[in-house]
């Protein structure tokens, strides 16, 4: 189920993703196949277990902490520091490790390496997960794709930016480029965190006998859940036809590797 999935997932990026590379193409960005596959590897392999062994840690500590396992605290939890703020801040660190090979780049590099590397990280986490109703689901909506995208677009602002001098939005993009995937991210495991403790309430013989009020409240969040990520959809394709041939500079002169 697993690999069905994550085949149904591949469809999805690459309808979603291709559009993209091709505007890409057409406007000679200076990333090439071998760095969208580095970053991709990125996503898929180190990001990965960094990933896996943070949330270990994190989970053993609330273990610790005796937070109730079922309790909407632990949900918040999860949601915002492992799946949100760690998850993003890894993933950002691997995309950053990519970006600073090069002196120039284009937004659109910026953004498919960013991209990219959250493709990886969909990919593996959608093979672990191996259920086919989530692969269907995260195929529809690359959600981990569309974060890195809108990252990546803020973390472009921001070095934009420094590049002319305005040290104070350079600082304030560079914090939305965390903070704003980091914030829908955590949102949208929320909704998941909480619909999946409630239908685990509905009684076994069926949706017919649950109460309207759990029905009704697990309604809701999955209602939730579908928009936070049609959302993030949208705006995450958007973003990548804004500007996307403007070039910035990386004023760092270790960043100088690669022109």
């Amino acid at each position: 189920m697993g690999l069905l999935g994550t085949i149904i997932l591949l469809i999805f990026i690459f309808l979603w993703c291709n559009p993209v590379l091709k505007r890409h193409r057409e406007m000679s960005g200076y990333i090439d196949r071998k760095t969208e596959l580095k970053a991709l590897l990125f996503g898929l392999f180190p990001a990965t277990v960094v990933l896996l062994l943070c949330q270990f840690a994190l989970g053993w500590l609330f273990k610790l902490a005796q937070i109730d396992n079922n309790g909407i605290l632990i949900c918040f939890m999860r949601a915002f520091i492992m799946y949100g703020i760690v998850e993003e801040a890894v993933k950002y660190g691997f995309a950053c490790l990519v970006v600073r090979r090069f002196e120039r780049l284009k937004k659109i590099d910026i953004m498919l390496i960013f991209g990219f590397v959250g493709m990886g990280y969909e990919i593996a986490e959608t093979l672990m997960i191996g259920n086919l109703i989530a692969g269907i689901g995260r195929g529809i909506f690359v959600a981990h794709i569309m974060y890195q995208f809108i990252m990546g677009h803020f973390f472009y602002e921001s070095v934009h930016a420094k590049d002319m001098g305005d040290e104070a939005m350079a600082g304030k993009n560079m914090i939305l480029s965390l903070a704003i995937p980091m914030l829908i991210h955590g949102i949208n495991d929320l909704f998941c965190e909480i619909s999946g403790i409630y239908i685990d309430r509905v009684p076994k013989s069926g949706w017919a006998d649950a109460p309207k009020s759990l029905t009704a409240f697990i309604l809701v969040c999955i209602s939730m859940i579908i928009f936070t990520n049609a959302f993030c959809l949208i705006w995450g394709l958007k973003l990548t036809q804004k500007d996307p041939d403007v070039e910035i500079q990386f004023p760092l002169p270790e960043r100088r590797h690669k022109t």
